[in-house]
């Protein structure tokens, strides 16, 4: 086998309240590639779904917007050693049956972008006119022609994904932001065709706020990219495009009224074949490596020196925990990986006694209560330490962007691991051997 062929990707795929077709979604992409969803704070039940047709599952809470989700799953799948990763959207506009497309291309000339180009003639009105403006003005501000800048089924390759982890754009912007990043990088793009679906879902675009933060991409474009051009034709299209904005969110408002309140979409299902024959597909992973080193500001660094309030209303200061190792998990009641992890932190500490310290932190402020944790823990009939934190500044510090997650410090109040997702015995027992703690 080449070292093309044996490249791993993964298929992303961010998903918000699309519990009626993202099952469908999923069984199509398995077919290919293992899936991972990153669920960005619904409110329906999308991960119950996603998980049963046999996605992995990252919970984003609260809702942050996809370029958030994209980078979370970038985050997931860099620390699991993928090559790439192909995202498609929840809602069936992309047809999973195209992925062979983009391994195609991938392995053939390794470009570190392959956007999925659709044909805005078979779009509906207003959106066939938005695209075309759209494409237009990016690729005015670019300084290149780039066919298809807002579609949202792409192959990213690693360093791709990696280029674009500081990114702070967190809505569609952040697709528009990674071609800016791969062009001045001297990255190579590339686009396949795909097919050019729209059925009745409707849209999370909202329209002025899309339009304020195109042409605020727009102008940042054309500033990174260095345009030279002077004189009142440089400003000719930004001049034109606030009015034929303003016209087409009006027909996407007016387009979308009559869909309000519309509960019953169908879900997705993609019967046709693949336009390719790909054999064989990348195999899915047999395990996920036991120990993963993370690409973080925190690692082997000290802990910080942060004091957590505990559920029974003590408090435990991360530095004074020196001389043990820890455990310091992220978790939520609802999340169902978080669920299904907690007998193995439990069961760590019950092996090992005073030589390990498991602490759960927990936000009572989102989708739970006191009252919720308590019962969780009651059930289980845990002993882990439990901590309560709604301060964003600590989810910030620790890089929490999705849980599960857990952080594995020495005896020396060193932070040495980051695991994203869910912890496994396995899991578990790697990183205490790494830290020469094996039994």
């Amino acid at each position: 086998m080449s070292e093309a062929e044996s490249q791993r990707v993964l298929v992303l795929i961010p998903a918000y309240n699309e519990g009626a077709r993202v099952a469908g979604v999923v069984r199509g992409a398995l077919a290919f590639l293992p899936v991972l969803v990153v669920d960005d704070g619904s409110t329906d039940d999308t991960p119950a779904h996603a998980e049963r047709a046999g996605a992995t599952i990252l919970h984003q809470v609260p809702n942050q917007g996809k370029g958030a989700a994209l980078r979370a799953g970038f985050r997931w799948a860099l620390d699991r050693g993928y090559d790439a990763v192909i995202a498609l959207d929840a809602d069936g506009q992309h047809d999973p049956a195209e992925i062979p497309l983009f391994l195609e291309a991938f392995r053939a000339r390794q470009p570190d972008l392959i956007i999925g180009e659709r044909r805005f003639t078979q779009m509906p009105f207003p959106r066939n006119l938005t695209n075309t403006i759209g494409r237009w003005l990016f690729s005015w501000a670019l300084g290149q022609r780039v066919h298809d800048n807002q579609s949202g089924y792409r192959l990213i390759s690693r360093r791709l994904m990696e280029a674009t982890l500081a990114s702070r754009e967190e809505g569609f912007e952040f697709e528009v932001e990674m071609i800016v990043t791969c062009m001045r990088q001297g990255m190579a793009l590339e686009g396949v065709p795909i097919r050019t679906i729209y059925g009745d879902e409707r849209s999370h675009i909202r329209p002025w706020h899309h339009l304020v933060h195109y042409m605020r991409v727009i102008r940042h474009t054309r500033r990174a990219t260095g345009g030279t051009r002077q004189g009142a034709l440089q400003w000719l299209p930004l001049a034109i495009l606030p009015l034929v904005g303003i016209l087409a969110a009006a027909l996407i408002i007016l387009s979308t009224r009559d869909g309000d309140g519309d509960s019953g979409a169908p879900a997705a299902s993609f019967p046709s074949p693949p336009p390719v024959t790909f054999v064989p597909p990348t195999p899915r992973p047999t395990a996920p490596p036991t120990v993963v080193p993370a690409a973080d500001t925190l690692i082997d660094e000290p802990v910080p020196d942060i004091t957590l309030t505990t559920l029974d209303g003590g408090e435990v200061r991360l530095r004074d925990l020196a001389g043990q190792v820890v455990f310091l998990n992220f978790w939520a009641t609802w999340c169902e990986p978080c669920q299904r992890e907690m007998p193995a932190l439990q069961d760590v500490l019950d092996a090992r006694g005073d030589a390990v310290r498991v602490i759960g932190i927990t936000d009572p402020d989102q989708g739970q209560t006191e009252d919720d944790i308590r019962a969780f823990v009651e059930a289980r009939d845990l002993t882990l330490t439990v901590a309560l934190s709604s301060d964003l500044a600590l989810y910030q510090r620790f890089s929490v962007l999705q849980i599960p997650m857990t952080f594995v410090i020495d005896r020396e109040g060193i932070v040495r691991f980051r695991h994203i997702g869910e912890i496994e015995p396995d899991d578990i027992a790697g990183y205490l051997d790494r830290l020469g703690e094996g039994a």
